[in-house]
């Protein structure tokens, strides 16, 4: 199977739209979101990573850091912590942070379907 290596904004804004389009989907991240992206989109997530959902709210904002650390960051770090803002469906979709699963990559493999 053809994989496509999407950077975590590409991420968040595929399964944004999915979620815009069908709600289904929708509601399936909010039960269980990590079982429903493996679903929906056909792979696999470590055992030891965590999906968490945040609704959007007009009187919510939710900010998402890069975890605290002493050190200074390598370049490959400060790339994996870069993050954005892209307009979904009226919404906002905001990236920060997920190192990809496949030790330091660039991005995440993605199946094409």
């Amino acid at each position: 199977m053809e994989t496509k290596v999407l950077s975590t904004l590409e991420l968040n804004q595929l399964i944004a739209q999915k979620a815009c389009e069908n709600e289904e989907f929708r509601l399936a991240l909010i039960n269980d979101a990590k079982a429903a992206i493996s679903k929906e989109f056909a792979v696999t997530f470590p055992e030891n990573t965590k999906v968490e959902v945040h609704m959007e709210s007009l009187n919510v904002l939710h900010l998402i850091i890069p975890a605290g650390n002493a050190d200074e960051l390598t370049d490959d770090q400060l790339e994996d912590v870069a993050g954005g803002v892209a307009g979904i469906g009226g919404g906002a979709v905001l990236a920060y942070g997920v190192r990809p699963p496949q030790g330091g990559g660039t991005g995440w493999n993605w199946p094409l379907k």
